[in-house]
This record gives structure tokens, C-alpha cells and sequence, in this order.
């Protein structure tokens, strides 16, 4: 008898320090934390619209939410959530399901390592 393997995904977020760097200078440390919390709230939210959006079918959809979350991790600096949400965008217009379906759980995977690791960040400044 075979015994099964289970695969885990584990998915690293990588951070641009220097943007955070720039938005602490453009901002304030409290503008630039401010400005954090606000955008790690909409990937949140983006990221479940991404998912139902998905399961209904609602390409458009799907299109829109990946492309404002994508916009919310570039500005603060979220580089591999960024790349991977605009892969699903990609894979959307393809019309390849298959790559979607990967590529949309990849981005879930992601997106939820990258919410970790930047309110791990705590304090900008530090």
C-alpha cells in the first residue's frame, strides 16, 4: 500500500524596505502608518473579492479587485503580493482556468503571508 504525501505551500512575503523608507520621509511616521494600515485593510478585503469573484465566475470582477489590490501592495511596498496579483490578472485574460485556479491560490497564499509579515513590522521606524 502507498502512503500519500501531503504537499505544503509555504509563500514568503518580501517587503521593500526603501519604499517603506520613502513613504516614512513623503508621510511621517504616522502618515506612513496610517497609510499602511489602510492599505493592509483593502488587500484584506481585495483579496476576498478576488476569491468570491472567482468562485462566481465574475471575470471582471476578478480583473478589478486583483488590480486595486495589486496597487495597494505596490504602493507600500508589497513586491510579491504585487507581481502575483497582476499573474492573476494575466492568467484571467488568458482564459486558461487551470492557470487561474493556481495562480488566484498562490496570490490567497501570498496575500496572507504578506498581511502577516507587514503587521509584524509593528513600528515603520524601526
Amino acid at each position: 500500500m502507498s502512503e500519500v504525501g501531503r504537499l505544503r505551500h509555504y509563500e514568503t512575503a518580501r517587503f521593500d524596505r526603501i519604499r517603506l523608507e520613502e513613504l516614512i520621509l513623503e508621510l511621517g511616521e504616522p502618515g506612513a502608518e496610517r497609510l499602511v494600515g489602510r492599505a493592509l485593510d483593502t488587500i484584506a478585503v481585495r483579496l476576498n473579492r478576488c476569491e468570491r469573484a472567482w468562485r462566481s465566475d465574475d471575470h471582471e470582477r476578478l480583473i478589478s479587485s486583483a488590480d486595486d489590490l495589486a496597487r495597494c501592495a505596490e504602493r507600500i511596498g508589497l513586491v510579491t503580493l504585487d507581481r502575483v496579483a497582476r499573474d492573476v490578472i494575466l492568467a484571467t485574460r488568458a482564459s486558461d482556468p487551470p492557470a487561474l485556479g493556481a495562480t488566484l491560490a498562490r496570490l490567497v497564499r501570498v496575500g496572507e503571508a504578506s498581511l502577516m509579515s507587514a503587521w509584524d513590522l509593528g513600528d515603520l521606524s524601526q
